[in-house]
């Protein structure tokens, strides 16, 4: 039988050699805690595939992007931690990072997810946790034309911010970095698949409060975040997946309301043709 260490570290790389180099040796940096490292490479065909075979990590390279949800339950199957932590490869963990978040699930009664503050590698905070949203956030939200082109802000679209101090409960936390149980993700059958990519950490947050447990962002332990430096490349691609992603959430959580998803269905296709011409013209307007 494998033996049992603390947490098991899973990263779903595409195309972001570099910043996954740097990932990985902010994670052998760290001290104090057991860790096991594993990487699902969705196909990147950058020499990733090639890097990863040098190392004495687990690994799955696949042949094609099976989607950021698909790839962590692909590697939470290979995990022996009795937590995991979902992270992305364009992160950087300061020292004691992992020690201070396994510490704090460990002695928190009923935590079901937490997740550090995402800070920029000029020190600025990201917006880290969110409202459940709804569909009106959508107008609002960064990946709204209304918002590439500088017309709203985060916290109109259900973002909050804390900068510092104590752990404070929160309805959502970004899977950018997130630690959870083994057991208990699971449990809850890990992320639906049916999100390519974005909304499956919304998705994954909203069974887990309906469990009655706790979401916790921790503003006192930060990591650094390139955000956007592995999908940035793909405008269109990450932009049709966003899109999408957001009708299928409300489609699973708001099935009674057809009519109100028909509506939906309708913006969010004008909003996909928006943010393309935005990007077509200029760039993709505000990042």
């Amino acid at each position: 039988m494998p033996q049992q260490i603390d947490i098991s570290i899973i990263i779903v790389s595409y195309k972001c050699l570099g910043p996954l180099k740097e990932c990985l040796d902010s994670i052998a940096a760290q001290d104090g805690i057991s860790r096991q490292v594993i990487v699902v490479d969705n196909g990147s065909r950058d020499g990733t595939a090639e890097f990863l075979e040098s190392l004495p990590i687990k690994k799955v390279i696949l042949g094609k992007n099976i989607g950021f949800g698909a790839g962590v339950n692909l590697g939470q199957g290979m995990a022996n931690g009795t937590h995991l932590l979902i992270l992305n490869p364009d992160t950087i963990l300061p020292p004691g990072t992992l020690k201070s978040l396994h510490d704090y699930a460990c002695r928190t009664e009923n935590v079901g997810l937490i997740s550090p503050l995402m800070v920029s590698p000029d020190g600025t905070p990201q917006f880290s946790a969110r409202s459940l949203p709804t569909r009106l956030d959508f107008l609002f939200g960064r990946g709204s034309p209304l918002f590439k082109l500088g017309l709203t802000r985060e916290k109109q679209a259900g973002y909050i911010q804390c900068l510092s101090g104590a752990p404070i409960s929160v309805p959502a936390v970004s899977a950018t970095a997130a630690m959870i149980k083994t057991e208990l993700f699971r449990s809850l059958g890990g992320f639906d698949q049916r999100f390519f990519m974005y909304l499956e950490d919304i998705d994954l947050c909203k069974r887990i409060g309906a469990e009655r447990l706790g979401i916790w962002l921790l503003p006192d332990i930060k990591v650094i975040h390139g955000w956007r430096q592995s999908t940035r490349a793909r405008p269109y691609f990450t932009s049709f997946h966003h899109h999408l992603s957001v009708l299928k959430y409300f489609m699973k959580h708001n099935a009674n309301q057809p009519v109100r998803n028909l509506l939906l269905a309708a913006a969010l296709s004008c909003g996909f043709l928006a943010s393309s011409l935005l990007i077509f013209f200029g760039g993709g307007g505000r990042r």
